[in-house]
């Protein structure tokens, strides 16, 4: 109902998601974007998760439980964390499982963060990892308008806005390994490569629209 009234939604590429699982990697401004990426690809919310910190989200029992009945979050270790009890293998594990599930799939923001309207942050490497080691295709997009009518810092909705979702051409990533064998170092120069791809083909677009 939000989408088709108070911010009216339009999606293009729909052509490009596929019919399996999948990555969604797209710019990030606003609270609403993993809703958005749900109904832009015709998904139900459930049909997605997310990373999200462990010892954030998921140490309490308060928010374990009041964000997981929303949410579909998979607890990652951060880098920062002084207690860490789950390796980047575990989490992968995780995302495996989840994703194979009814043909789940995952919403990053390469990013890291919500960034400034008009502006890309530097692509971090983690997408380009998770497509790689899961064996998932990463499906870029740009979404315009989410930063107009909720805005980072604040609580409530601005006024009604137009937004758009460009939903681009997959990136497989089987397709950076040239049947190599996956060693470390083919394995890193992929990760390297798709992410740099990745943030042209996001980039590229995001410039066509901001002209």
């Amino acid at each position: 109902m939000v989408f088709s009234t108070y911010a009216p939604l339009r999606v293009f590429g729909k052509e490009n998601i596929p019919t399996s699982s999948f990555i969604f990697c797209s710019n990030h401004n606003s609270h609403m974007d993993v809703a958005l990426l749900a109904v832009a690809a015709k998904k139900s919310f459930n049909h997605f998760g997310m990373l999200a910190a462990r010892d954030y989200w998921f140490e309490s029992w308060i928010k374990r439980i009041a964000v997981n009945t929303v949410m579909n979050l998979i607890p990652v270790d951060r880098k920062s964390s002084d207690n860490k009890k789950l390796s980047i293998q575990d989490t992968e594990k995780l995302c495996n499982s989840f994703m194979n599930f009814e043909n789940r799939n995952l919403i990053l923001f390469p990013e890291g963060t919500r960034g400034e309207p008009g502006k890309i942050l530097p692509f971090k490497k983690g997408a380009a990892s998770f497509s790689i080691n899961l064996n998932k295709p990463i499906l870029p997009a740009v979404i315009y308008g989410s930063h107009k009518i909720w805005p980072r810092g604040k609580i409530f909705f601005g006024l009604p806005t137009k937004i758009n979702v460009y939903i681009l051409e997959p990136i497989y990533p089987e397709s950076f390994l040239d049947g190599q064998n996956k060693t470390e170092e083919t394995v890193n120069i992929a990760i390297e490569k798709i992410t740099n791809m990745l943030e042209k083909k996001i980039k590229d677009k995001f410039e066509d629209i901001y002209e």
